[in-house]
């Protein structure tokens, strides 16, 4: 398939771009709101236009749009209706309201649009959910990084800035892919950033079925950290890097039969090889394309709505 991306991201150049051609695919045309300004040679040979000119170019098959989270709506909307299959970066609206209008766009086209959570697709997810550790009961998500410069589109509330509309869906996810039934919203805190309009950290508590509970914080104002904990009634374990793995990453477990040193320890390690889940992505993306799958925003729903209840929107 030939690519257009909305947009000179860093996401797309560093993840996207390798994922596509590790792939199997290529990325032939670059929209940009200024096009005469260049673009990173990591891009080679690609045709640079706006926005509305790549969207309009009959030789694309798909697009992926990065831009700020404020644009996935509108862009994604304008992509469907040029006739193009979407993977939309994270988060794919800023409220249910918006949701809708995507939902509605992409089923009247028929086209297929992917919420581009791509950590869906590391392995080290389905083993976590294949262990045994009894009746799952809490699930400890954290994601954080240090400030980012003033002008980031991080740090813009209008932009849908602020670390939880950045990365607080991930977090959101790691519950709902290891606990039962649809979220909801317990309680929640936030702190706002003293010099800008967006919070600087936040923390929530979110209800599942049978009393299983998901412990979440992010922020924007700490150092790097991120970890995933799940703790059942037999045992528990841990993702040591849940969100943004290298090629090769780890993962700690620990159960109750094997007595209390390991439980109160450091128990057992599990190392994965090498894998790209963004090429895992693009490889799924691609699948359903050629499958004629339909668009399934219902786990999005529920992402888009816990997170705007987190901010009390």
């Amino acid at each position: 398939m030939k690519f257009g991306v909305l947009g000179d991201a860093k996401i797309a150049r560093e993840k996207l771009l390798p994922a596509i051609r590790a792939a199997g695919h290529e990325v032939t045309h670059l929209g940009r709101r200024d096009p005469s300004g260049g673009v990173d040679p990591v891009w080679g040979d690609v045709r640079v236009s706006t926005y509305e000119e790549m969207l309009a170019d009959p030789d694309i098959d798909a697009v992926y749009n990065p831009l700020p989270n404020h644009l996935h709506v509108p862009m994604s909307i304008a992509a469907l209706e040029a006739g193009k299959p979407v993977i939309c970066e994270k988060p794919v609206a800023l409220s249910v309201e918006e949701l809708d209008r995507l939902a509605a766009v992409a089923a009247r086209t028929g086209l297929y649009l992917y919420d581009g959570y791509m950590v869906r697709y590391h392995p080290q997810w389905d083993w976590l959910r294949g262990l045994d550790l009894g009746a799952r009961t809490h699930v400890t998500a954290t994601f954080t990084y240090p400030p980012q410069p003033e002008g980031n589109v991080r740090n813009v509330a209008a932009w849908g800035g602020g670390p939880v509309w950045d990365i607080g869906g991930y977090t959101l996810l790691a519950g709902m892919m290891l606990l039962d039934g649809r979220p909801r919203l317990i309680g929640a805190t936030t702190l706002p950033e003293a010099h800008l309009d967006v919070e600087r950290s936040a923390s929530a508590l979110v209800g599942f079925d049978d009393g299983q509970v998901l412990t979440m914080s992010v922020s924007s104002g700490a150092t790097l950290c991120q970890s995933v904990l799940l703790t059942g009634t037999d045992g528990w374990a841990r993702l040591d890097t849940p969100f943004n793995p290298a090629a090769e990453t780890t993962a700690r477990w620990a159960h109750a039969r094997d007595g209390k040193e390991p439980l109160l320890g450091t128990g057992t390690e599990m190392r994965f090889g090498p894998c790209d889940q963004y090429e895992l992505m693009v490889r799924d993306f691609a699948a359903a394309m050629a499958e004629g799958r339909p668009t399934d925003l219902s786990e999005s729903r529920d992402l888009v709505r816990l997170l705007g209840e987190w901010l009390g929107g």
